[in-house]
């Protein structure tokens, strides 16, 4: 069987030659290992390049962009993996570079500038420092009353970006490619207290959301995307980062418009989370929602087993535990991966619960996809 036919297969629930695999994300440095030289694939590592690279100049950013993209062509034909993923990547041009290991975005004296810092030895990049904090409920209000008053109603058309058109022209008959839809409430303070402030705001934007996000899912519709990854983050290990009425009322409809354009379209809808979303899960999972779970946290108790008895069409991706992958040894994680295609039957695609990350050991790789 080819990839698209295994990958169709999940999600007719029909038996296949093997489990199909995949993975949305993967450490840089795991996959250097594999494929025996210095790669760029995934983490937030290659925001940290991405960001070297534009400093060196134009050309240095063409050459880094070719080499992630070739890159991770590589490492899903060297892990045999069936669906595509491009990377996240972080394109914004730096601003300047501040020391060896952080870097400025933005006008430094203007309102927006943003310092990021790479730590060598986590291989991690994140924001340092920024003029703009999310943490004033008040700020957030006042921005998104702008963003809502001054839409018209209207929807621009989306133009899906060239790298994604190049993969689908390039590997469509190798692999399944991957589109994307995101539809989230950042999980900062300011954001979350706004949850309660002013519920009505953010249904308000939450439904300009919905609408951009089903414009671009057609957008992929119509060069041949029939897979959309999307979602959200939206819970921790302990819940809902916000209340299920508040999903419900604000943030579910917006769901639901992306839900309805991917049908129409015939493409399938794969939503993603980390966290405990139980609370929530027939708003997601249930009849004319999303077609597979991806993200799956067993730790939070997001657990094969539950879903499969109460979803029995859902297909189910991922649920190895990252710390598993990380720490675990090959044979601890056979036998989780085992226990995976035992209680997710045919609507399974294998992989790790979220990424692999840094660290990651390549035999524990192997043994995840043995």
């Amino acid at each position: 069987m080819t990839s698209p036919q295994r990958v169709r297969a999940a999600f007719d629930g029909v038996p296949c030659d093997r489990t199909p695999v995949c993975e949305q994300a993967f450490a840089s440095s795991v996959a250097s290992e594999i494929l025996g030289y210095n790669a760029y694939t995934g983490s937030t590592d290659l925001h940290y390049f991405e960001a070297c690279a534009w400093l060196d100049g134009d050309g240095a950013h063409d050459e880094f962009v070719e080499k992630c993209y070739q890159d991770v062509v590589a490492l899903h034909r060297a892990l045999k993996f069936d669906i595509f993923f491009l990377p996240w990547r972080m394109t914004e041009r730096p601003t300047k570079r501040i020391d060896e290991n952080s870097i400025l975005y933005g006008d430094p004296d203007g309102s927006n500038w943003r310092v990021y810092a790479y730590d060598p030895h986590s291989r991690t990049y994140g924001l340092a420092e920024t003029a703009q904090r999310n943490d004033c409920p008040d700020k957030v209000i006042d921005n998104l009353r702008k963003i809502v008053d001054k839409h018209d109603g209207t929807t621009a058309r989306h133009t899906v970006r060239p790298i994604l058109q190049r993969a689908v022209r390039e590997l469509s008959d190798e692999f399944v490619v991957a589109g994307d839809a995101f539809c989230a409430l950042p999980l900062d303070s300011g954001w979350l207290e706004a949850t309660v402030l002013d519920p009505g705001l953010l249904a308000a934007w939450f439904e300009i959301v919905g609408h951009d996000q089903a414009q671009y899912i057609q957008a992929q519709h119509d060069i041949g995307i029939w897979l959309i990854n999307g979602g959200g983050d939206l819970a921790f290990n302990s819940g809902l980062a916000y209340s299920p009425k508040f999903f419900e009322q604000a943030v579910a409809p917006a769901y639901r418009t992306q839900f309805k354009m991917s049908q129409r379209n015939g493409q399938k809808y794969i939503f993603r989370s980390d966290g405990d979303i139980w609370a929530i899960s027939d708003l997601l999972f249930g009849e004319n929602c999303s077609d597979a779970y991806y993200e799956i946290d067993h730790h939070a108790g997001m657990t094969f087993d539950k879903l499969r008895a109460k979803y029995p069409e859902l297909v189910l991706m991922g649920n190895v535990p990252c710390d598993l992958l990380h720490s675990g040894t090959p044979a601890q994680i056979r036998e989780f991966a085992a226990w995976c295609k035992e209680t997710a039957g045919s609507r399974l695609i294998l992989g790790s619960s979220n990424s692999i990350l840094h660290g990651t050991s390549v035999e524990n790789v192997y043994a995840l996809y043995e």
